[in-house]
């Protein structure tokens, strides 16, 4: 049996209704675009605002604190980044709190999450010659190991890093260097100023000298 003029078509109520949801669908997906494109503008984006720096040792956390209050006002902040994300801050609360960019504390939880803190040393001028090197790092692990501040006349029986600065500045071995420098140039000769810093070297006329396999390791 024919559908009389003017009847609709069998189905056509479902088709219609059909028509609808999918109509539905193409504004809730364009209601979404739009609302990430206006999330993006607004600077915030899901997938990187769950970013943060990996977990720190013990010695990076109290390196990182002495950076953090020190006079090198750039470092300082970068090294206030990470503590402030190693504490489980976000990148937009460490950016409104520092009062920088997003892009900038994200940049530097990067930078230290592939590098570690060599990612604070600030680069030297382009063409300059690198002068924290290995060996470097050397001679100041072999000066820790081997002498004694009180030999160059001072009351100190200990190395600290503004003594190791001295020493290399006297004796020649760099224009200049920071304590940070020092730090980077025992990192890359595979030695540790905590570590070394420990060490003591023996001055009593009656002990026997230490072979290198009872050495400390760097």
């Amino acid at each position: 049996m024919q559908a009389e003029h003017g009847d609709e078509p069998a189905g056509r109520p479902s088709d219609q209704a059909g028509g609808s949801i999918g109509s539905c669908q193409k504004n809730s997906l364009h209601f979404q675009k739009k609302n990430l494109q206006f999330s993006a503008r607004l600077g915030y984006n899901p997938r990187i605002m769950a970013l943060y720096v990996r977990s720190l040792k013990d010695e990076e956390r109290a390196e990182l604190k002495e950076i953090a209050n020190g006079d090198d006002v750039i470092r300082a902040r970068w090294a206030q980044i990470i503590l402030l994300s190693a504490s489980g801050i976000g990148v937009p609360k460490i950016a409104d709190t520092l009062e920088i960019s997003s892009a900038t504390v994200r940049a530097r939880i990067k930078a230290f999450n592939k590098d570690g803190m060599e990612a604070l040393v600030r680069n030297t001028s382009p063409g300059r010659p690198e002068t924290i090197t290995p060996s470097l790092g050397d001679k100041f692990a072999a000066l820790m190991r081997e002498r004694d501040p009180r030999d160059f006349g001072w009351n100190d029986t200990g190395w600290t890093l503004d003594l190791l600065v001295k020493v290399a500045t006297l004796e020649g071995w760099v224009e200049s260097i920071s304590r940070e420098g020092v730090r980077l140039a025992l990192r890359k000769s595979k030695h540790s100023y905590r570590r070394l810093k420990n060490w003591t070297r023996e001055k009593s006329p009656d002990a026997e000298p230490r072979t290198s396999s009872e050495l400390p390791p760097g």
